[in-house]
């Protein structure tokens, strides 16, 4: 599929106040399920400097920084992504990744940060090992069985802002934004000896839609298959019909913007525009 994505943010201060260094996250990913084919980044005011790196999860940073005070900060970026993985299951595992929970032996040094749960809790791990005994700890089974699980068991809602919900709140109130039921599928995981992460980008949706937004969905590494994608909010393995962004152990390091701004008695407003087209290939 070919995406073009046009993203604006726009912050609003109540007086002229200082940006401290900023971190963007709006540069697609680069690797064999998608290929960037154009990529615009444009930032009002305009920065003192600017220095493009890798963080340590691969992700594609712009550090900017600023030398005046300003009463507003926009972020105008606009992408053309081609997205190459039209089967989902296109992979052979490794005989270790069959069975549940997966050896992680010879990789458990850059596995480590992605087995860690960050708030364990006794429910999401019943809830875990209820659904693995049931398809007899077969990986991918588990994988699906979970994802179908959230999507046809939980509500799904949406929240602007704040940070994800833990995954014990998200099980016991059987309710979530997308974000949420990431890091709880990505806890469930966890909590089985599956390596996860915390995915951000956008999909392709419902192109109809008046409003469309950044979404999330978790990320499993499974031995000779590499990095897999699930959409527990559509119930689906993520194939074609999502750009991924960003990807990291917790879902913070996914942030598109991260920064502060210094003013006192200051105040500040969001908003942003999402357009989405797609076209079949």
């Amino acid at each position: 599929m070919h995406f073009t994505i046009r993203h604006h943010t726009h912050y609003r201060y109540s007086k002229p106040v200082r940006l401290s260094p900023q971190r963007l996250r709006f540069h697609p990913r680069d690797d064999g399920a998608q290929r960037i084919i154009d990529h615009q980044l444009n930032i009002t005011p305009t920065p003192l400097g600017r220095n493009e790196h890798l963080d340590l999860e691969g992700n594609r940073v712009a550090q900017i920084w600023f030398e005046d005070e300003s009463d507003h900060f926009d972020i105008e970026v606009t992408m053309q992504v081609e997205t190459l993985r039209r089967n989902a299951f296109d992979f052979i595992l490794a005989p270790e990744a069959a069975v549940l929970p997966i050896d992680h032996e010879h990789d458990l040094i850059c596995a480590r940060a992605y087995l860690e749960r960050i708030e364990p809790d006794d429910s999401v791990t019943a809830f875990a090992a209820e659904l693995s005994l049931a398809v007899k700890r077969d990986t991918l089974s588990f994988l699906d069985r979970l994802n179908r699980h959230l999507f046809a068991e939980f509500t799904q809602t949406h929240r602007d802002t704040g940070a994800p919900q833990s995954p014990a709140f998200t099980l016991q109130s059987r309710c979530g934004a997308c974000r949420d039921l990431a890091v709880l599928y990505v806890d469930c995981c966890r909590a089985e000896g599956i390596a996860a992460r915390f995915a951000s980008g956008y999909q392709k949706g419902h192109l109809q839609s008046e409003r469309r937004h950044l979404h999330a969905w978790p990320e499993v590494y499974l031995p000779g298959a590499g990095w897999r994608g699930f959409d527990p909010t559509h119930g689906e393995a993520v194939a074609d019909t999502h750009v991924t962004i960003a990807a990291a152990a917790h879902s913070r390091d996914t942030m598109p913007v991260s920064g502060i701004f210094i003013g006192e008695g200051a105040s500040s407003t969001l908003d942003y525009t999402v357009e989405i087209d797609v076209s079949e290939d």
